[in-house]
């Protein structure tokens, strides 16, 4: 546990230190493999999809997994800085944060266009209702998913099994992103990317979806996912969006549909602004050090012997 508390301490650093890495997305070549993979086997069906999913999937999992284990062998020292270098590449903390900002500040200065251009880079969607309270709202919805799929979910994955668990939930949620089948080109083709994403996020979502309770207004947060998950027809979002809202006394939601027909919230008697993008960030710093806090003090109980 001590070990897994340094490495995850060193790659929030290096996210810290080093958000945009270099200006160059870790992930873009994947992507661009990924589209001439869907070009090649995408004729509509859901066994084609899976195996696009194993063949642009398996061989990056494989050569993490081949790399640590030569490392293994040589020194462990290398393993540890190869994990850092792992985690440190699928987390993605530090740009989430400042692209809300960025959003939320341009919101503040009243330059709604701007904070549009900034909401569509933040989610890689098109901002279709371009007003402040639209664009605030659909920026704290982007906090609260993206802390999971960007964050929470990569943690929980690297301590469970490591690097290669932690890439492999990494590849999954960015191939949700480019084939999960919310269109009718992806209708069957996406099913596998989005399954696999779907299994590797439940268990993050929900802990997440806890940890907004414990770490914000826990009464509401739990009143609203109880009541309103199940208003997002996607499993792991409602948890995570229903017990945020909650969280942040922002629990009067009611379902409403959006171009693609997912449920999104509507927040009445409640106009969100500029000012709750930034409470959604503070709310995502408080459940990450709520549980490096709790990480520490099973480290340090280990370390003194309480747990043998």
């Amino acid at each position: 546990m001590a070990v897994t508390l340094i490495i995850i301490l060193f790659a929030v650093a290096l996210d810290r230190l080093f958000p945009d890495r270099a200006r160059v997305p870790p992930f873009l070549w994947y992507e661009d493999w990924a589209r001439s993979v869907e070009q090649r086997f995408n004729a509509g069906t859901r066994g084609q999809g899976l195996a696009a999913v194993i063949v642009v999937a398996g061989p990056v999992t494989l050569g993490v997994a081949l790399i640590r284990y030569v490392l293994s062998h040589i020194s462990y020292s290398l393993v540890y800085i190869f994990d850092i270098l792992i985690l440190y590449l699928c987390l993605d903390l530090y740009r989430l944060t400042q692209r809300a900002a960025a959003v939320s500040e341009a919101l503040e200065s009243g330059d709604v266009l701007m904070a549009a251009t900034y909401l569509e880079a933040m989610t890689t969607k098109t901002t279709g209702d371009v007003t402040e309270s639209s664009i605030a709202q659909a920026a704290v919805e982007a906090v609260l998913k993206q802390a999971n799929a960007a964050i929470m979910a990569p943690l929980f994955w690297f301590i469970l099994f490591g690097p290669v668990a932690v890439v492999l939930q990494r590849l999954a949620a960015l191939l949700d992103r480019l084939w999960g089948h919310r269109s009718p080109q992806y209708a069957e083709f996406g099913w596998a990317a989005a399954r696999l994403n779907d299994v590797l996020g439940w268990v993050p979502a929900r802990i997440t979806a806890l940890s907004y309770a414990i770490m914000g207004s826990f009464e509401d947060a739990l009143h609203c996912w109880r009541r309103q998950a199940g208003m997002w027809s996607d499993i792991n979002s409602g948890p995570l969006l229903a017990s945020g809202f909650g969280a942040m006394h922002m629990s009067a939601c009611e379902e409403t549909d959006d171009e693609e027909g997912l449920g999104v919230t509507a927040v009445h008697g409640f106009v969100v602004n500029a000012a709750d993008i930034r409470r959604a960030v503070a709310l995502l710093w408080r459940v990450l050090l709520f549980w490096l806090a709790v990480a520490l003090l099973m480290a340090g109980a280990r370390l003194f012997g309480v747990f043998g």
